[in-house]
């Protein structure tokens, strides 16, 4: 059975791709910072009870460490990683106002944690793996008030296809998708103080509504497939038509 490592997979994007991937016959690996979140989950849909799950913060490498040195003496391998975590951003606002501290906090979060992850998944994968990277259009394109988190997209762009020359090389494949407006949790907190929120970011979007997780999962798994054999470094973007205007 083919293992699979899918980080963040407690909400939104990350839990459609664990749904998808156990329903597709992977053995699923996850991990997020709350285990109750993923408690909650499990209690509310059965097909998650197969998941390992692991409580990692992925910005601490000796976390990663545990989780990576678990996942290789269980299974030995990786044949698939999907590096989706990306926890509340807290660096948003004017950049010369934001607290240096901030900033880290998305720098670690948002780039150098998917770096450690990166290193430790191809080190566990041989000819036929496949890792996908979850960047967004914030790494396509200015992002003013989040300056910080566009900083870490265009980042995990230029990490991606780097190492998308040299990974080829062992016969393994890294590719990223660049999600637009996804409706998540993380925007029903928003929705809480701005109940217009849907409305409003819908109306600047050519299809003029946010994309589901699971038409964002379609392109992690279109670019995990076969089909998808002859695709190296590239970025699949789905955003509803957004970063055209």
């Amino acid at each position: 059975m083919k293992v699979a490592l899918i980080t963040g997979g407690s909400k939104g994007i990350g839990l459609e791709t664990v749904r998808r991937f156990v329903e597709s016959g992977f053995h699923v690996v996850t991990c997020s910072r709350n285990s109750p979140v993923w408690l909650t989950q499990v209690s509310n849909d059965p097909l998650l009870k197969s998941v390992d799950y692991y409580e990692v913060d992925i910005s601490q490498e000796d976390q990663l460490q545990s989780l990576f040195s678990n996942i290789s003496q269980k299974y030995g391998k990786l044949d698939v990683a999907v590096n989706n975590a990306s926890p509340k951003t807290e660096s948003n606002g004017n950049f010369e106002s934001v607290d240096t501290s901030a900033l880290h906090h998305t720098l670690m979060q948002d780039f150098w944690s998917h770096v450690i992850c990166l290193k430790h998944e191809l080190c566990l994968m041989e000819k036929g793996g496949v890792v996908v990277n979850i960047s967004s259009i914030n790494g396509l394109r200015a992002t003013p008030n989040a300056s910080m988190y566009s900083a870490c997209k265009h980042a995990i762009e230029g990490l991606t296809r780097s190492v998308a020359l040299e990974a080829i090389e062992k016969g393994i494949r890294v590719n990223a998708v660049a999600p637009g407006a996804t409706w998540t949790p993380r925007w029903d907190e928003r929705a809480i103080n701005k109940p217009t929120i849907h409305s409003d970011v819908a109306k600047v979007i050519p299809l003029k509504r946010f994309a589901e997780p699971k038409e964002i999962v379609d392109a992690i798994e279109f670019l995990v497939s076969d089909k998808a054999n002859y695709i190296v470094g590239h970025t699949l973007v789905v955003d509803g038509g957004i970063t055209l205007t």
